[in-house]
Parts: structure tokens; C-alpha cells; sequence
């Protein structure tokens, strides 16, 4: 047999029952091996032929991604939950008996529809059908598979979902070793209880490691205190050997009220060990009986089991079995896709009943996901019924039933897509799809299958609470399958239906007993049936009257709750577009918008809702930046230009304020309070300075804003309006240039003014020709210009200057006073050659003979100042600063001419201008010796000179000072070169006598040689293990010394070591490069201490190299008892390891080399290691 596990391939079979209801709960499951799970979904559908929304969410109620979904008879929905475990469907072991809030589906809509949980993997697949509200309730007994062996993805798992707070479920009934599988310790209790919230889910599952636990679970009892939705199974189970394969079994089962005594069960494709029904008794003394038997085949107590044998299966279109029982039991279906075990699958079977719907609509009938398959129908209905597939009437024949004539199956084939099956009788449904063949000719991968009906489709007596602010279908509220065309009959004293004669309206109707008359034929004479409707009515909230709002985005906050009327229901909520907020307005920061008032459903009655619709209208908008201040200059208008007071005209800000606006319109008030209330409004203001309060209000809205300005007076400037001003005559012609600006300070001291020139009072009032060359203005004696004066507000008054040109008083025998500096080396940017030095110039101003104040009588109240051009001392510009420490540095090279003014700080008189002072720099000694020298003397003896000379390019008068004292001289001078022979720094300061200007330098000489020879030795001992050492002796020389063998690595040490055999000559140079000498050759003799002869070309031979022909060597080997394997000559190839052809074995092994060492025979002996 084939391991379809081994070989990836698969034939998983899945069947199950449908179940229309308007909610489903799917609680999680768990698999042993997170590794089989994959891709898993859960699939919608529908009769209804209007489209409705249905809400899916997890058991928190948080919603699936792009839920709500709308669906239809045509438009069925598939939903991918997830790819892996862990996920919302399948939990991880960690999150096994323990109450978990976000997990499982819950699906919800006002209509009826079928939900389907479809998981499929690479080797496996299974569908889990929702019941919907008939499958949840207060009693269960769990099935499973019972499985043939442990193996490691096997195990037991069952499932529950409160559907309503505290809720207390217990777990009992089950084989007494039973193991529960958690992420810590085990549970081994013979119970467990649990409380559980609404939405709420638990998972339990337990390992077939424990042998109770492949088959001690079945049969357990779950029971709750309110009603619960289970889903129980296996995943996986086998019920043969690990290696005949296992599969996903599982599906959502009914509480004990909605199961019977009599079912009809269709085989699918397995073997007779895999098609066995399962059935469970729910109480002691059940008895079961087969196809019609009179006899009972078994009989159980609550909680034993009992697999009825494949052979029991019977017919020729198909194969069917009939089973009834003494008392109701739980019926489960283990069947197969093919004969493997590997394809076993698990489906919980609906008790038979005439109230079965006559329809079935199946969403992708050969799809789970992606993945197409060929598929099957498989239908129970009445013997006398006809059966149609998507309008077209059914072309297989049927199977009958034996013991129960009434029923007969089919299977239909041919189908895909979605499918709609009719029947004139009571009808249900199953899908049974497969894989084709693979190309070897093997059974097909993949089956499954899944019947859609009715669990608890008999008509029962139904309370129904209606609100009373709605109508409602008492038909459609009826539990289970009622017949059409029924009668009603109404409480006496109440009103008919209205309506399709089935609608209960509040406002017409009277709560009290409704009963429903309708005639059923389930293949017997017809039966008038009666189904009591129980109404009461339950009073509706009131979310009160819609209303609407305008307000302004400065209003005051408000509450919206009163715009809604009187009498409306408090402990609503409010929201904005779906999120929840508050009740108050604030217009400052909440939006526009439709605000819901919401009063949640309250048993039937559903939620209510108003709505308040707040328009919050924008205020007008200020300017960005405040409305600046209407500044006006003091004048006369009313008799005093001094006095802080004006006459203002407001509506000359209303532009600013505005800032583009339309629609709005602009006020001016003296008081906050009257822009506000808008009041005493003016448009002109007389008086000091003082705050305009501005009202803007939008014309359509009234919404309005408010701001303000200041409204200010500025000060005329304060001046002398009649000022002298007095300049040097640079000659005799009585015609001077002026700087006007000079006269700035005599016609006023105030900060922030400006001044400009004019020929007239007329264009200096009117700002027109300006004097453009103010600082050079050209006017004899007694000539008059006009001053204009703005300060910094604008505000203007005008001044009369009056120009007078004064004679110079410095006598015409002055004798030009010259200063002089060395060109000395102050730093990079002013070096010794640029003719560039700095001077004091107050030597010129300050000189008791020759100086400037020593040319007047009185110099008390004289000031000096000095300038670069004749032009800046007629306008007073640029003067040049004489307080800076340093002085003043020169810009002209060599030679720079300064021009000289002179002023009385009593009048303003000019008392001399002229160019008075030169500056001159002389150069320095232009000599440069080099910065060092190395002297390379003679290696014995030392001998050697080097001449510094310190000659200046330019002739002249010099004299030389050296240090060390030059010991050549000229007439009692040191001469200017000096013949140095030994090492040390050369320091010479060479002055020009003429200018006494010098300049110093300085030099350092530094003695080095070759070496006088080189002696080289060897180190290390002859025949030393490994590798040798020699080293170079230097004799005599001067020099720092550096050594190498090939004349290309240098190294600073005279030791080499690491050298193989061979013959070496060391050479040592100068560093300073003064030469170089290399010593006498010397042999190194060494033998290698070990050797692994393994052919990998690295250390495969032993022999002593580099000895050369002079020594007439020989060597023998021996091994550690003195046996000689070889002799080798240490100039051929040496030993390889082997003796007679034979490999030596990794030990020590000794040597004896004879050899002649300066004609003398010698011997040495040693050992060595082979090594493989």
C-alpha cells in the first residue's frame, strides 16, 4: 500500500451539514503540527435573491478586513482568514484551556444564510459547516475519530464559543486517563470548568502519545448553563497505522435537543475500515437498529459509542443505510475519498424530517480557495419528489432506502461554480468532489464532501418580543420550517396581521398568543399542524427630532443634546462619522458635520438614531500679522507741532484689514466692549496716542472677529536750524571742498535721524536735487547749503548751513617729517621682502622739535588726524587710526606719502592740511643658508668640512656675529663664511651698518658615514632544529645604520633569524645615505624536526639542504631500536617515509650526518618526527 503522506499525495474527504440561519458561531481549533496547516476560509451564501450585508468579526468583535459583505442568491463570498497556525482559526499550543477573547468567526446579518469553514493544505483538507442558532445549545456529546496508533500529527480537539455573558460550561464524561495538551503541565482532571463571555472561545485537545487518548474522548458530555456552538474532531486521526496515512476529521455538531432517532447515511469512496457510521447515545439503554431490522444491532449507555460495519451499506446507484434508535442519539459519519486511510473524513448527520428545506444553494462546489476539483451531488429526499439542478430536472436514478420507503439518494455529476438544487420534497444536500489521476495512474489527491440541511426544521412554539416602534414577520420568526398558506388566528379583541397577512405591527396589534395553522404532507395524509406565536411588546426608545444648527467658530461651546426635543431617552452616545465623541459642541475646535445621537438596541427593539446637522461657520479672517500702527507726524493743524496730538482718519486701515476678504464689512470703536456689540462705531480720531478697536462681520453669516491697531503721533526731530560750518583751505584761493556731513552734528545729537543736502530750503522740504557729492562738495568762502532732517519715523524739519573756508597756519618752511622701519618678518602675511612694516604715528603728532603740535604757539586745543589721500583729509574720511597698539601698517611698499589735517576742537577751525609725513622701509640683509646639512667624513678617521656662507645678494656696509664665534676673521670681523667640521647648529646675525636693519638665520650640521667594514656571524649552533639566526658586526664609521640580505628589505636591527640552510651576506648602509659595506658570506646548517609524507606536496620529504660540496656529507637514518632504513644523500631527494616500498608508520626516528668541517671529519646526531 502507498504512503500517500511519504509521496505528498492525498485524498482528504470532508462532509457535512449546511445549516440557513441569520447568525453562525465558529470557534478555533487546534492542530498537533502547525506545519499541515495552510490557506483556510470561510465561505457565504445565500437563497435570498435582494442583497444583504453580513457583518463577520472575531470573537471580540472586531472586524474581518473588508467586512461588512454583501451577498445574494448570485453572489456568494470567500474569505481568507489566514495561511498559517497560529492564527484566528487555529491556535497555537500555548493558547490551548484557556479562555481566549479575539478568537473564532461570528457572522451576522437580517437574513438567513449558509456559512462554511473550508481548510486545505499541501497533503490534507476539510470543511467545518455552520448550524447556526439551531446548532448552538446546552448539551453535547463529542465525537471524534478513533484512532489506530500514535503518531505525531494525531490528536483529539473540541471546541466552544459562548454566545452570552457568563456562561459556565463543564467537560466531563470522558475515559478517566484521558490527557489534556496545554503549553505547561498537563491536565489529567476528570473535569474541567470554565466560565465564558459572550464571543468568548476554549479549545481542548489531547495527544496520542497517551493511549487513552485515542479513543477515550469519545463520547465526552459538554454542557453549558446558557447556549454554547461546538466544533469537535480530530486533527489529525488515522484509524490504521501511522504509515496508512491520517487526515483532518472534523465538524460542527447540535445540542442534544436537535438530535433524533432516525438517519439515513450515503456512503463515500473508502474501504469497509473506513466507511463506519458513529453513533453516541445521549442516555442509558439506547438500542439500535439497522436498514429495517427488527433486532437491535447494539445497545449503549449514555457515552459509549458504537461503529456500525460498512457491510450494513447497501444498493446499486449508490449505497445508503438506514438506522433508527430507541432514544435520540448523535450520529457521526467516518467515511473516505478512496480506499486509503490517509483520505478519512468526519460529518455529523441531521435526524431525518419532512420540514427539511426544498432548496440548497452551494457557493464553488469544486473549489476550496484556488485549488478546482471535479465534483459530485449527493441528495436525500422523499421517493415521490422531484429533483431539479439549476432549473433543469435531475437525470440520475435514484437509490431506495431500505427499511424506509419514503427516501431515496442520489449522485449527480457534471456541476461546478455555484448550484442551485430544488426539490418538490423535503431536501438535503451534499457536494462530493475529488482529484483526477495523477500521471502514474494513482488514485486521485484530493475528495471531499458536505451536506447541506436542517438541524431542528420542525416547527416549534417561539416566543417573539417586538419593539415597539417596528413591524415584524411573525412567519419569519417562527422557529423552524413552518408550510406556506397557513391562517392565523389573533388574541380576541386584536386586530388581523397586516401586511402578507403575517406582519404584526405594534400600532395596530395587541400582544398575546398568535397561532399558526398550516397542513404539512410528510407521504401521509395531510396534517393540519398549529404553531403558537407568544408576543410581547416591548417599548422603544426615543432618540428625538433631527435639528439643525448654525453657529460661529468664536461661539461659546454648547450642548446638542437639548436641540433634540423633550422627552428624548438619556445614556445615548454621540458620534462624527462612525467615532464616538462628546455632546458638546465647541464651535473653537470642533467641525461641521451630521453628529449622531445613538440609543443602542435594547432587547428587540433596535438602535435608534437623530442627527444634528452643525454648520460652525467660519469668523472672518485677520490680517497674518497685526494691523500695523497709523502713525501721523505732530503738526499744526491745531496750533502745535509739539505737543503729541493729531487728527487721524481711520478707514485708511480698512484695506489692511480686510486682507483681500469680500462679504465683510469693517467698523472702528473706541472700546472693546462697543466692537463687540457693535456700537458707537466712528471713522476719525482727534487726539494723542491711543488703541482703535476693529470689528469685521461677514454679511451673510454675522459671524464676526475682532482685532485692533494703534494709532500713534510722532515727534518732529529736535535741531539747530542755523549751524556754521568751516573747512581748511588746502591753497590761497579762498575754495575748499567740504563735507557736508560734518555740519550733522553741529545741526542736531539725536539718535536715529538722517541728514541729506540741498542748494535750496524749497527742495529740502520737497525732497528734490539732493546734493549728490555731499562728501566732496566744492564751495568758496561765505557759500550756504540746506539741510533735510528724518528721523526714524519719517517726520521731517530742515536746517541752514552756512560754509566758511579757513586759511592754512602751518608755516611754509615745515620741514616734511619722515619716519623710517626695518622690512622685518612679522609673520606669514607680512614677511621680511614685502616693504611692508608698521608705524607710530603719534611720533609725528608729539615730536617736541619736529612734530606737528610743535609748529603752533598754543597746540591746547589742536586735533591731528591722519590720512592715505588728500581726498579723504578735505572730507574728513577714512581717517587712520592712531590707537591701534601695533600702529599703523603702511599700504604702499618702500615709500608711502600721509597727508596731515589739523582742526581746533573750540570752533571747528581748519588750521592745516597737507602732506606732512612719509613713511619708509628698508630692507633686510638678503641672505639664506640651508635649514641642515649632513657632512659624510671619512669612516676611520672623521675628516671632512662644510662652508656655511651668509653673503648677502645685495653689497653693502655689513658685519657678521656667529655662534659658535667664527674663528676666521678680517680685520677683527667675523668673516661671512664659516667652514664647519662637526655636528651642532650654526647661528649667524648679519646687519646692515648703514641702516642698522638686520637679519638672523641659522643652520644645523649633522656628521654621518659609511661603515669602516662589516663582520657577520652565525648565531645560532650548526645543525640547530628548525631554522638558524646570524647577525652583523659593524666596525668603526659615523653613521646610524640600517641592514638587509637581498639589498631590498631594510631592517633596523643587525639580527636575522628563521633562515633556512643556505649561504648569506649581510649589508649595512648610512641611514643619512653617507655609503654602504657588506660583510663576509656565512653558512647556516639546520635540519627540519618533522615531516608528514601525506602527498599533499607540503612537507612530504625529509632531508638536511643547503650544505654544500665542501662538507662531503652523508646521512643515515635509523629507526628507535637503531635499525637503518635508509641512507640519503642530503644533495639528492631526501626520504620519502617509506622502507622497501612500504609506508613507515608516525613515530620518532634518528639521523647520522658525517660530514668535513675545514678539512676535519665530523658527525652530529639527532631525531626527527614523521607524521601522518
Amino acid at each position: 500500500m502507498k504512503n500517500y503522506l511519504l509521496f505528498l499525495t492525498f485524498f482528504t474527504f470532508f462532509i457535512s451539514q449546511a445549516q440557513l440561519s441569520n447568525k453562525h458561531w465558529l470557534p478555533p481549533i487546534h492542530a498537533r503540527q502547525q506545519s499541515i496547516v495552510e490557506d483556510h476560509y470561510v465561505y457565504i451564501s445565500t437563497a435570498e435573491t435582494t442583497p444583504f450585508l453580513v457583518n463577520v468579526t472575531y470573537g471580540n468583535g472586531q472586524a474581518v478586513n473588508g467586512s461588512p459583505f454583501l451577498i445574494d442568491v448570485n453572489t456568494p463570498r470567500t474569505i481568507q482568514i489566514g495561511s498559517v497556525q497560529p492564527s484566528r482559526m487555529f491556535l497555537a499550543i500555548n493558547d490551548l484551556n484557556t479562555v481566549e477573547s479575539d478568537k473564532g468567526l461570528i457572522l451576522e446579518g437580517p437574513k438567513d444564510f449558509y456559512v462554511s469553514f473550508r481548510m486545505r493544505s499541501q497533503n490534507h483538507a476539510e470543511t467545518v459547516i455552520s448550524k447556526g442558532r439551531p446548532g448552538i445549545g446546552t448539551a453535547f456529546r463529542l465525537g471524534s475519530l478513533p484512532n489506530g496508533e500514535d503518531y505525531a500529527p494525531r490528536n483529539f480537539v473540541a471546541s466552544v464559543m459562548a454566545t452570552e455573558n457568563n456562561t459556565t460550561i463543564n467537560l466531563s464524561d470522558y475515559n478517566t486517563g484521558v490527557v489534556f495538551t496545554t503549553n505547561s503541565a498537563p491536565i489529567t482532571a476528570d473535569s474541567q470548568s470554565f466560565m465564558l463571555n459572550a464571543g468568548q472561545t476554549i479549545v481542548f485537545s489531547g495527544y496520542t502519545n497517551t493511549l487513552a487518548n485515542l479513543n477515550g474522548f469519545i463520547g465526552a458530555l459538554l454542557t453549558s448553563d446558557k447556549p454554547v456552538a461546538v466544533i469537535t474532531g480530530n486533527a489529525l486521526a488515522g484509524m490504521a497505522g501511522y504509515n496508512e496515512g491520517q487526515d483532518f476529521t472534523l465538524d460542527q455538531i447540535v445540542g442534544a435537543d436537535k438530535i433524533g432517532n432516525e438517519y439515513i447515511f450515503i456512503r463515500g469512496n473508502g474501504n469497509n475500515g473506513n466507511e463506519l457510521p458513529l453513533l453516541i447515545a445521549h442516555e442509558d439503554n439506547t438500542q439500535i437498529f439497522v436498514n429495517g431490522n427488527s433486532t437491535s444491532i447494539t445497545t449503549l449507555n449514555a457515552g459509549d459509542y458504537y461503529l456500525v460495519p460498512s457491510s450494513n451499506y447497501q444498493g446499486t446507484n449508490n449505497k445508503n443505510m438506514y438506522v433508527t434508535s430507541s432514544k435520540p442519539i448523535y450520529a457521526y459519519q467516518i467515511l473516505a475519498g478512496n480506499s486509503t486511510y490517509a483520505t478519512s473524513g468526519l460529518n455529523f448527520i441531521p435526524p431525518l424530517s419532512c420540514f427539511f428545506q426544498n432548496s440548497v444553494n452551494l457557493p464553488e462546489i469544486n473549489k476550496i480557495g484556488n485549488v478546482p476539483y471535479n465534483a459530485e451531488l449527493m441528495v436525500l429526499t422523499y421517493a415521490t419528489a422531484t429533483v431539479t439542478i439549476n432549473g433543469n430536472p435531475a437525470t440520475a436514478l435514484p437509490e431506495p432506502v431500505l427499511g424506509n420507503t419514503e427516501w431515496v439518494t442520489y449522485r449527480i455529476s457534471g456541476f461546478s461554480g455555484n448550484v442551485q438544487i430544488t426539490s418538490t420534497g423535503p431536501l438535503a444536500v451534499g457536494v462530493f468532489g475529488y482529484s483526477e489521476e495523477n500521471i502514474n495512474g494513482d488514485p486521485g489527491t484530493v475528495g471531499y464532501a458536505g451536506y447541506y440541511s436542517g438541524f431542528g426544521s420542525t416547527p416549534e412554539d417561539t416566543p417573539v418580543i417586538v419593539c415597539s416602534s417596528k413591524t415584524t414577520d411573525l412567519f419569519e420568526a417562527i422557529e423552524g420550517n413552518p408550510g406556506t398558506g397557513g391562517t392565523w388566528t389573533v388574541p380576541a379583541g386584536g386586530a388581523p396581521l397586516t401586511g402578507n397577512g403575517n406582519v404584526f405591527d405594534p400600532n395596530i396589534n395587541i400582544a398575546g398568543e398568535y397561532i399558526y395553522e398550516f397542513t404539512k404532507d410528510c407521504n401521509s395524509s395531510p396534517t393540519t399542524i398549529p404553531v403558537k406565536v407568544n408576543v410581547t411588546i416591548e417599548q422603544a426608545n426615543n432618540a428625538g427630532t433631527s435639528a439643525i444648527k448654525n453657529t460661529c467658530k468664536n461661539a461659546t461651546p454648547f450642548d446638542m443634546f437639548p436641540l433634540l426635543g423633550t422627552g428624548v431617552t438619556t445614556g445615548g452616545t454621540w458620534s462624527l462619522t462612525g467615532l464616538n465623541r462628546s455632546g458638546i459642541f465647541n464651535p473653537a475646535i470642533d467641525v461641521s458635520g451630521t453628529y449622531t445621537y445613538t440609543i443602542p438596541a435594547s432587547g428587540a427593539c433596535p438602535e435608534q438614531s437623530s442627527t444634528v446637522v452643525v454648520t460652525n461657520n467660519d469668523i472672518p479672517t485677520l490680517p497674518t500679522t497685526s494691523i500695523t500702527d497709523l502713525e501721523v507726524c505732530d503738526n499744526a493743524i491745531d496750533g502745535n507741532d509739539s505737543n503729541g496730538e493729531t487728527t487721524f482718519n481711520l478707514t485708511t486701515k480698512t484695506t489692511e484689514a480686510l486682507n483681500g476678504q469680500t462679504g465683510v464689512v469693517v467698523t472702528y470703536h473706541l472700546l472693546e466692549n462697543d466692537a463687540k456689540a457693535d456700537i458707537n462705531a466712528i471713522t476719525s480720531y482727534s487726539g494723542p496716542n491711543r488703541i482703535i478697536y476693529v470689528r469685521l462681520e461677514n454679511t451673510t453669516t454675522t459671524c464676526y472677529n475682532t482685532t485692533s491697531f494703534n494709532v500713534v503721533v510722532n515727534p518732529l526731530p529736535v535741531i539747530d536750524n542755523d549751524v556754521i560750518l568751516k573747512q581748511c583751505d588746502d591753497d590761497i584761493d579762498a575754495i575748499s571742498d567740504f563735507n557736508l556731513t560734518e555740519a550733522n552734528i553741529l545741526i542736531s545729537n539725536q539718535n536715529n535721524i538722517t541728514f541729506k543736502y540741498y542748494l535750496s530750503q524749497a527742495n529740502a522740504q520737497n525732497n528734490t536735487n539732493p546734493i549728490l557729492n555731499e562728501t566732496n562738495y566744492t564751495s568758496p568762502n561765505g557759500g550756504v547749503v540746506w539741510a533735510r532732517i528724518e528721523n526714524e519715523n519719517g517726520c521731517i524739519r530742515t536746517a541752514k548751513v552756512n560754509l566758511v573756508v579757513s586759511a592754512t597756519q602751518i608755516p611754509a618752511t615745515f620741514q616734511k617729517i619722515i619716519l623710517v622701519e626695518c622690512d622685518d618678518y612679522i609673520d606669514t602675511s607680512d614677511p621680511d621682502n614685502d616693504g611692508i612694516d608698521y608705524f607710530d604715528l603719534n611720533k609725528a603728532t608729539n615730536d617736541s622739535v619736529i612734530g606737528i603740535l610743535a609748529q603752533f604757539p598754543s597746540s591746547t586745543n589742536l586735533i591731528v588726524t591722519y590720512y592715505e589721500s588728500q581726498a579723504d583729509a578735505l572730507a574728513e574720511l577714512n581717517a587712520i587710526d592712531t590707537t591701534i597698539p601695533e600702529g599703523y601698517r603702511n599700504i604702499v611698499p618702500n615709500l608711502q606719502h600721509i597727508w596731515v589735517r589739523i582742526d581746533s576742537n573750540v570752533n571747528n577751525d581748519c588750521v592745516g592740511l597737507g602732506q606732512y609725513v612719509d613713511l619708509v622701509v628698508n630692507p633686510l640683509p638678503d641672505f639664506d643658508i640651508v635649514p641642515s646639512k649632513v657632512l659624510c667624513v671619512q669612516p676611520g678617521t672623521g675628516d671632512g668640512n662644510f662652508a656655511i656662507d651668509a653673503t648677502p645678494a645685495t653689497p653693502g656696509n655689513y658685519t657678521y656675529t656667529w655662534t659658535p664665534t667664527n674663528p676666521e676673521t678680517t680685520a677683527g670681523e667675523e668673516n661671512a663664511i664659516f667652514n664647519a667640521s662637526e655636528n651642532g647648529v650654526y647661528k649667524v646675525i648679519v646687519t646692515n651698518e648703514d641702516t642698522t636693519c638686520f637679519k638672523e638665520d641659522e643652520t644645523e650640521i649633522i656628521i654621518s658615514s659609511a661603515p669602516q667594514s662589516v663582520q657577520a656571524e652565525l648565531v645560532s649552533e650548526v645543525f640547530t632544529s628548525g631554522l638558524s639566526t646570524i647577525q652583523a658586526i659593524v666596525i668603526g664609521g659615523f653613521g646610524t645604520y640600517e641592514y638587509s640580505l637581498d639589498l631590498i628589505e631594510w631592517q633596523n636591527s643587525p639580527i636575522f633569524t628563521n633562515l633556512e640552510n643556505n649561504i648569506y651576506t649581510i649589508y649595512v648602509r648610512d641611514m643619512n645615505g653617507c655609503g654602504m659595506k657588506n660583510s663576509n658570506p656565512v653558512t647556516t646548517i639546520s635540519y627540519p624536526n618533522y615531516f608528514t609524507p601525506n602527498g599533499d606536496s607540503y612537507h612530504d620529504i625529509w632531508n638536511i639542504t643547503g650544505l654544500t660540496t665542501e662538507f662531503e656529507a652523508k646521512i643515515h637514518i635509523f629507526d628507535r631500536y637503531g635499525k637503518l632504513i635508509k641512507q640519503i644523500n642530503p644533495y639528492g631527494n631526501g626520504w620519502d617515509g617509506k622502507f622497501n616500498g612500504q609506508e613507515m608508520p608516525s613515530s620518532d626516528y634518528w639521523f647520522k650526518i658525517e660530514y668535513k668541517e675545514d678539512g676535519v671529519q665530523k658527525e652530529f646526531k639527532s631525531h626527527f618526527s614523521l607524521k601522518r
